[in-house]
């Protein structure tokens, strides 16, 4: 990837992620969330659409190759990504579990992608990463006892922790 495009796809990938971010705070925050939950829909299914287009062409994007900042803000847009593009994020989640293996993508990157998969495919999920947007609270976890151990081992924080943040961050959007 040339100098320019990885300037093109971080720019791409982090403005996106920032208009995510924005909207979600609006469907949280302001009356007339109605209207404001299917400009996210859609926002997300346009944001899901061009990052299908950065991994067609590039791979999915490792820190090495969009930097950090890049390489989040498309974990970001895939676990926002719409359920209706199940087969995507599986193809992704896929890419994401070969780079942490081979050491080009982050141990937690891992644990999100493990996650969204175990949940798009009605499974238990094993790090406690995705939760119900309504409830704040995780989907059904595998073996929950040993949950800190486990999310402790890919650089987590614990689930209580991760949750009051969590709670604290919309309390005050």
């Amino acid at each position: 990837m040339s100098p320019q495009v990885r300037d093109a796809v971080h720019r791409q990938l982090t403005a996106m992620a920032a208009e995510d971010d924005r909207l979600t705070r609006k469907v949280i925050t302001l009356p007339g969330a109605a209207h404001r939950r299917q400009h996210l829909r859609a926002a997300r299914a346009q944001h899901t659409a061009e990052l299908r287009n950065v991994v067609t062409r590039h791979g999915w994007p490792t820190t090495a190759l969009v930097g950090g900042e890049a390489s989040v803000a498309a974990l970001k847009i895939l676990l926002h990504a719409p359920a209706d593009d199940r087969d995507f994020v599986l193809s992704c989640c896929d890419l994401i579990q070969t780079a942490v293996a081979d050491g080009t993508c982050d141990t937690a990157y891992g644990a999100y992608a493990h996650d969204r998969a175990a949940v798009l495919q009605d499974q238990p999920q094993r790090y406690g990463t995705q939760l119900d947007p309504r409830l704040l609270r995780p989907y059904p976890i595998e073996d929950p006892e040993g949950i800190d151990a486990r999310r402790a081992a890919v650089g987590l924080e614990s689930l209580s922790s991760e949750l009051a943040h969590l709670r604290r961050r919309l309390l005050t959007s």
